[in-house]
């Protein structure tokens, strides 16, 4: 089996933090979102992976993940080119994946307990599925006596409230029923559609209702999110004697905590200095950053960040950013902030 993690999109919800960089590549918990994917499908026993580039950064893709050797994955670079839709770039991969069988596991998706029950498909394919307060904003399957007879995407009046996760299972058949798409009113080749006609054509599309957490990080809500539940799950315990260190850290032996409070959970990266400042929980800081005398919770730090005499929480910080005061410290500042950005307090 094969897998195909699509990196394409603009992230339009999440500007200004993707005005310069892919969404995928948005760490949290000191991981790029698509990380997580990827080692999902390697947990699993997959490791011949595409990776299905757009427009938005692929150098910064390829420069990350490289050939993937240091994720014990083998991976493959495909250009969608022009945005045209999931169908679209899945057909872009029709040649890599030849005649094998292979999971799509979108970019931006995390499964926090995997993929597992979507190995061993019976049928031409398997969706998963999840239960959603707001159905217009997905794909969404209607389902009568444990079968699916509808996909719709993104419906404007409510049909059902079971989501499309951005995973899915095929075989090689669905390049056929892509073959015969037309553009939908969005302009996109539609993978609802083609596993609708799958469905009219009585093959056999499974599908698994998720009743863990997962999430499609679209908005800097979905990322905090995020960032608490991986946090959450994946923080191990710190097992060096300091009394800086409250409840689970990750923080590596590169970084320096002088006269602060660490809080988790939590994730410290790389090469970080903080000094004189309270941290967490709930908080991920990038490599190479500099705190002080600040306050921070339940925050996303991007790498390269410098925050003096400032109080964050709830907020999302792009790399290359300063944060500074110019009076007196305010009060439970919450921003979301892109790349390379200088931001004075009064």
């Amino acid at each position: 089996m094969k897998a195909l993690i699509l990196h394409g999109g603009s992230g339009t919800r999440l500007r200004p933090l993707t005005y310069t960089g892919s969404k995928q590549l948005i760490k949290i918990a000191g991981k790029p979102i698509s990380q997580y994917g990827i080692e999902d499908l390697r947990n699993n026993g997959i490791t011949d992976i595409a990776i299905i580039l757009g427009d938005n950064s692929p150098m910064d893709v390829i420069n990350y993940y490289g050939n993937g050797s240091k994720f014990n994955v083998n991976i493959t670079y495909i250009y969608q080119g022009e945005p045209k839709g999931l169908a679209d770039a899945i057909y872009k991969a029709k040649d890599f994946i030849e005649n094998d069988d292979f999971i799509v596991y979108l970019g931006d998706n995390i499964v926090l307990n995997g993929i597992e029950d979507m190995l061993n498909f019976n049928g031409y394919a398997s969706i998963l599925l999840a239960r959603v307060d707001n159905p217009n904003r997905f794909g969404v399957a209607l389902i009568d006596n444990n079968k699916i007879i509808k996909l719709i995407e993104k419906p404007k009046e409510f049909i059902s409230d079971l989501a499309l996760v951005g995973v899915y299972a095929f075989t090689p058949e669905i390049f056929n029923y892509i073959e015969k798409l037309r553009p939908s009113n969005r302009g996109e080749l539609e993978i609802t559609e083609a596993l609708q006609n799958l469905i009219d054509d009585n093959k056999t599309v499974n599908f698994s209702i998720i009743n863990d957490w997962w999430k499609d990080n679209g908005t800097p809500d979905d990322l905090l999110e995020a960032n608490i539940k991986l946090l959450d799950k994946f923080t191990p315990e710190y097992n060096n004697i300091n009394k800086c260190i409250h409840g689970r850290v990750n923080i590596p032996e590169t970084s320096e905590i002088v006269n602060s409070q660490i809080y988790g959970p939590s994730h410290i990266g790389n090469n970080v200095t903080i000094k004189n400042s309270y941290i967490g929980p709930y908080t991920s800081i990038g490599d190479n950053c500099i705190i002080e005398d600040s306050e921070i919770s339940n925050s996303i730090i991007f790498d390269n960040t410098m925050i003096r005499e400032t109080k964050l929480i709830e907020s999302i910080i792009g790399e290359d950013t300063k944060i500074k005061k110019t009076d007196n410290k305010p009060k439970n500042s919450k921003f979301v902030i892109g790349k390379g950005s200088i931001i004075s307090l009064e």
